[in-house]
């Protein structure tokens, strides 16, 4: 096995020293090439930088975005000092991925002739007249027995500045996240490829979307909700079709309108508002206590109770899309990797496509909650469903209790009260999951039930069942980590909880190392010569409190986390940083998607990207692991 390995290392070494002193020899076996286009526009407007790569038959060079260990990957360079504004990332077409018995790995290649395109904003500022900028390919060309080492080909590239105003359109850099993570929200690429790989880039992400952690509450309160109505079985199928249907509308021209209105950020504005949060949390709490069937819906001169008279005179129907309202707002941001980035696609024109991707999309997340509002009407049909259904009405109505502290939560994260921290909030959780197993075991009954002659082994099952969730909550309070519950609590640094737990003191001393300011990290990064890891994240984003404690805090990624400089960027709070946060992550990166990952070169150039919440632990300690191999590569000029 060792006598492999040297064989392996000595053949890598002696095609590199053999490639080393043919290179002074010969020429390269590539041809580059590189334009612009276009060649005249106004100032503050975009080009596209065209690299293209010519290799003679048997060779390769290796990809911009795909990144694996051993061979150098190509990089693209555009500066142009008073001249560039903003560089996008290089797009490249699909790569050859293959094994390598060189590298004895898995790389990523093209063959033949291939084209870079990177997208170039100059400088708003510049008067009409010809200007320059230049072009650098670093590349290593292969071939199956030998490597040449690493080549930089330069090109000064002539511009021409002509009078007037940027087109609105031609200002912005649409940087859709790149292949490099192996993104399946590369939407760009998507449509490029046609309407079926679109359509199925949509549903893919609608399925995805419903593992993500703030889908899982709406699923009591969906069932809670359709619980409380008394109606047939053929209007309950009615009922559940026009509660998907709803859900289908509302996401859309919440999305659509928000878009328009306030731009693509709107969304992550709204999901993130504390009075929108504030009100479903208040919707959610009488929600319970009519479950409870402690509280009749009745409030005279108030808006709750004109709702209600009026969903009852048209059949229920706005009961329904109000639920479906609440369904949208309060999944908007588990959705906002896909729905976010189709969004910024409808800014800049691509309305069809935007309007097909959120459609389709919509209607694989609202599928499955169909099903779920039919479930209490084939409940209801069961012989003697009377006497513990109503048990399951006010576990349901514990369980939205539970699931408003969450809103509550949001309010006070955004306004930074400090109010409800961690430990608070487990605290809550932990008495509503102790009075829910006091309930079912028959402790303590509701005024209008009647009294239980005894206990059913079901409701004993679901007692032990509420019973270990208290105690998994109790070990938070000691600071533990709390797997799939983490991504409802607030961060674990909140309101400073060292005093709770050595633990929780631990965890707050590694969060000082995380800067706020990219300026300020990108300062650092130029001082010491390390890349950037930047998080786009959000005071009310579920996924990105999933990854911060179930990612973030295992070993091999605090040991990479070392080697970067660490960014955290909030853009959903009500601060102008936050303004400026968000509309760098969109003007940037093309999209408005939390979390939303990003590697950043001390030159300021994206290194690479990855947007969603990801359980794929490999493939984010991959991502980090290729930023910091990219960051290193940096030094290669020429």
């Amino acid at each position: 096995m060792r006598r492999e390995g040297l064989n392996k290392y000595h053949h890598l070494a002696f095609g590199l020293l053999l490639g080393s002193i043919l290179f002074a020899q010969v020429d390269s076996p590539v041809n580059v090439t590189a334009r612009l286009d276009p060649s005249t526009l106004r100032a503050g407007e975009v080009l596209m930088v065209f690299v293209a790569a010519q290799m003679e038959p048997g060779w390769h060079i290796y990809s911009v975005n795909r990144f694996s260990e051993g061979p150098i990957p190509s990089r693209i360079t555009v500066e142009g000092e008073g001249v560039i504004d903003l560089v996008g990332p290089t797009m490249e077409p699909e790569p050859v991925t293959k094994f390598d018995e060189g590298f004895q790995t898995e790389t990523h290649h093209h063959e033949g002739t291939v084209t870079f395109e990177t997208p170039v904003r100059i400088l708003s500022s510049l008067d009409p007249g010809s200007y320059s900028l230049e072009a650098k390919l670093l590349y290593q060309a292969c071939d199956p027995t030998i490597c040449y080492p690493p080549r930089t080909v330069s090109f000064m590239l002539s511009f021409t500045v002509e009078p007037g105003e940027a087109r609105i359109e031609e200002t912005s850099i649409t940087a859709f996240p790149t292949t490099g993570s192996g993104s399946n929200t590369d939407v760009r690429a998507a449509i490029r490829q046609g309407g079926g790989s679109y359509l199925l880039l949509a549903v893919s992400m609608g399925f995805l979307a419903l593992l993500t952690p703030c889908v899982f509450p709406m699923i009591p309160i969906t069932v809670s909700y359709f619980t409380k109505r008394e109606v047939t079985r053929k209007r309950a199928v009615g009922e559940a079709g026009l509660y998907g249907i709803g859900i289908i509308l509302t996401f859309t021209l919440i999305g659509f309108v928000l878009t328009f209105l306030f731009g693509a950020g709107g969304i992550n504005r709204l999901a993130a508002s504390p009075v929108v949060n504030s009100a479903i949390a208040l919707i959610f709490i009488l929600f319970a206590f009519s479950l409870f069937g402690l509280l009749e819906i009745r409030l005279p001169s108030s808006w709750i109770n004109a709702i209600n008279r009026k969903s009852s005179a048209t059949g229920g129907v706005i009961g329904i899309v109000l639920m479906a309202f609440t369904f949208s707002l309060t999944t908007f941001t588990c959705t906002v990797p896909f729905v976010g980035t189709v969004m910024v696609a409808a800014l800049h024109g691509d309305i069809f496509w935007s309007l097909l991707g959120v459609t389709s999309f919509a209607s694989v997340f609202a599928a499955p909650f169909f099903l779920l509002a039919l479930f209490p009407s084939w409940l209801k049909s069961m012989p003697k469903s009377g006497n513990w259904m109503n048990s399951v009405k006010i576990t349901m109505g514990f369980l939205e209790l539970a699931a408003a502290l969450k809103f509550v939560s949001n309010v006070d994260l955004v306004h930074q009260w400090e109010i409800v921290t961690r430990p608070v909030f487990i605290s809550i959780w932990l008495a509503i999951a102790l009075v829910m197993t006091y309930y079912l075991l028959g402790r303590f009954r509701f005024p209008h039930e009647t009294a239980t002659q005894s206990i059913g082994a079901l409701r004993v099952v679901f007692a032990t069942f509420f019973l270990t969730i208290s105690l998994y909550l109790f070990r938070g309070l000691f600071g533990f980590p709390l797997g799939e519950l983490d991504a409802f609590l607030p961060p674990r640094d909140y309101g400073n909880p060292a005093s709770i737990s050595m633990f929780s003191a631990a965890a707050v001393g590694e969060e000082e190392r995380w800067l706020t300011n990219y300026a300020e990290a990108l300062s650092l990064a130029r001082t010491e010569n390390r890349s950037i890891f930047v998080d786009f994240t959000g005071y009310t984003c579920t996924n990105c409190r999933w990854m911060e404690s179930n990612v973030f805090t295992r070993p091999e990624i605090k040991s990479l986390f070392e080697q970067l400089i660490l960014v955290k960027l909030y853009t959903d709070g009500p601060k102008p940083e936050h303004e400026e946060n968000l509309r760098f992550e969109q003007e940037r990166f093309g999209t408005i998607a939390l979390p939303f990952y990003a590697l950043m070169s001390p030159e300021d150039l994206i290194i690479d990207t990855l947007p969603g919440l990801t359980r794929n632990v490999d493939k984010f300690t991959n991502f980090l692991r290729k930023g910091i191999r990219k960051g290193q590569l940096a030094t290669f000029s020429e």
